[in-house]
């Protein structure tokens, strides 16, 4: 009779300690979740403000040199030395529609040149009107990181 209550006993405390911890482990799993989903608000944030900025640059740059066609030094971030030259085709409003030395088609290009995340994590949609690309959709994982329209320079989260 004592050996049945003891393994009854050690039953319950095996029980006890895997509900103990199914509830610390469901408590933790959340906040690593929620901490994911954070940073990946953060990164796309990131990314979406250099490509404003980038954006920004060219159209400043067209204001001063009114070309159809502009040209930037490419900084790299860690050596803040010049890592080659970016050549952006822009439209009459000084936006930029195209990447010149970029090889990669139109969208692309842009997203590839114009802020930091690897091209490879994010798929880029056209956007057409009339058979014309007038912007482009950027995601990743299937969420809609920003887009971009040529005609006015907007960049925009919807």
């Amino acid at each position: 009779m004592a050996n049945t209550h003891e393994s009854s006993t050690g039953l319950y405390r095996f029980v006890i300690i895997f509900i103990i911890f199914c509830l610390l482990y469901w408590v933790l799993a959340g906040k690593v979740l929620s901490l994911y989903d954070e940073v990946e608000q953060v990164v796309a944030k990131k990314s979406k403000d250099e490509f404003v900025t980038s954006i920004n640059h060219i159209r400043h740059q067209w204001m001063r040199d009114k070309q159809s066609e502009v040209e930037m030094s490419l900084v790299g971030q860690s050596t803040l030395t010049s890592e080659g030259l970016l050549k952006a085709r822009v439209n009459r409003n000084g936006f930029a529609t195209h990447v010149v030395t970029s090889s990669k088609a139109q969208c692309d290009g842009l997203f590839e040149n114009l802020q930091s995340i690897a091209l490879s994590d994010v798929n880029s949609v056209e956007i057409l009107d009339h058979g014309q690309i007038i912007g482009c959709k950027y995601y990743k994982n299937s969420v809609l990181l920003f887009k971009y329209m040529f005609l006015n320079g907007i960049v925009s989260s919807s």
